[in-house]
């Protein structure tokens, strides 16, 4: 149970990272630097549409971090919402990133990207199932 808890907590603290990254590059930082990474024309207007496209997907991170955050403090009451993040790994990041490669954006930094997603849904898998496993034995109080 330990080790899905710990899941929890570092999925939790990785999406809050990624929430304020993207706050920073959206809101904060200079448009200049979003537009160079953008692989096509961008305008002021280009810029407001991209933001406002991204700024779900930004609200998504804190609500996925405010959640696994919360649920490690009892993560075998959710082993099911363990494996729902694992699915949002593989369909809104796996697929999502290719999908932007596809598109024209810097391979490099969503390939990293791809890896860590990997990892994440493997350890989730993994240690979701473990819990599973050890959920009937602590009911029993056999586990401590």
């Amino acid at each position: 149970m330990k080790k899905l808890q710990w899941w929890f907590r570092t999925i939790g603290m990785w999406y809050l990272l990624l929430g304020l990254m993207n706050i920073y590059m959206m809101f904060l930082g200079s448009q200049t630097y979003l537009a160079q990474n953008i692989p096509y024309p961008t305008d002021e207007w280009a810029i407001r549409a991209f933001v406002d496209g991204w700024s779900p997907f930004l609200f998504e991170m804190f609500g996925i971090a405010t959640f696994a955050l919360w649920a490690s403090r009892n993560p075998s009451k959710h082993t099911s919402a363990a494996l729902l993040l694992v699915w949002l790994e593989f369909t809104h990041g796996v697929l999502d990133d290719i999908f932007l490669i596809a598109r024209g954006y810097e391979a490099s930094g969503y390939i990293a990207f791809i890896v860590i997603h990997l990892i994440i849904i493997v350890t989730g898998l993994v240690f979701s199932r473990q819990a599973q496993t050890e959920a009937p034995s602590a009911q029993l109080g056999m586990v401590n």
